[in-house]
């Protein structure tokens, strides 16, 4: 099975069937391997550690930056000292879906226009789009150049998409959906997320 896009620290959430209901817990890649997984395993889920005993079959969401793979599993090794082993089984189906994480962020992004650039920011981003606010009226369901200011230290990131104006309450919000963006930099922005994502639930616990 071919797990090129999967790389340490990338977020996997795995589908815990307790026999009554089917709960989702957030893990993160510490190790990949060629048929398996090592995952960082929350001390809070620790609840549920009787249920992912060795063998026990699980449903894994991988977040890649060519989507969500979706992976049937199984336990290799149970959750201890914070860390799960899941093995993916010879039968394993892969699904992947165009979904990505979304985490606030408050950055510039440039939208390019013939008739003069117009400097916008950032309400939330993720590896397939980014939601802004902009003063200038943008006209919806056309396509823009753009780019988008990651890190103050790195080139900013070129991207083209589609903007489309979905919350008609808030006049000045718009989202623009990416339809050209190379790899490496959709890579770098869900990475961003995901490091995002991590700081919110350090300062939660």
């Amino acid at each position: 099975m071919a797990l090129s896009a999967v790389k340490s620290g990338q977020k996997v959430q795995i589908e815990v069937d307790t026999g009554i209901n089917k709960t989702i817990i957030d893990c993160y890649i510490i190790e990949p391997e060629s048929d398996r997984l090592t995952l960082s395993f929350p001390e809070s889920k620790n609840e549920y550690t009787p249920y992912l005993s060795e063998g026990t079959e699980v449903k894994a969401f991988v977040y890649s930056f060519t989507g969500i793979m979706i992976f049937d599993s199984i336990v290799f090794d149970p959750p201890y000292n914070g860390t799960i082993v899941i093995e993916f089984s010879e039968h394993h189906q892969v699904i992947q879906r165009r979904k990505y994480l979304r985490m606030p962020f408050i950055s510039d992004f440039f939208i390019i226009r013939d008739e003069g650039n117009v400097k916008t920011a950032t309400v939330d981003l993720s590896g397939g789009g980014v939601r802004f606010l902009c003063e200038t009226q943008i006209v919806p369901d056309k396509v823009y150049k753009a780019q988008l200011r990651l890190e103050s230290y790195e080139p900013m990131i070129k991207v083209e998409g589609t903007v489309i104006k979905k919350n008609f309450y808030r006049t000045n919000e718009y989202v623009m959906e990416f339809l050209k963006i190379e790899e490496k930099d959709r890579d770098k922005i869900i990475q961003k997320c995901l490091k995002i994502e991590r700081i919110q639930r350090l300062k939660s616990d």
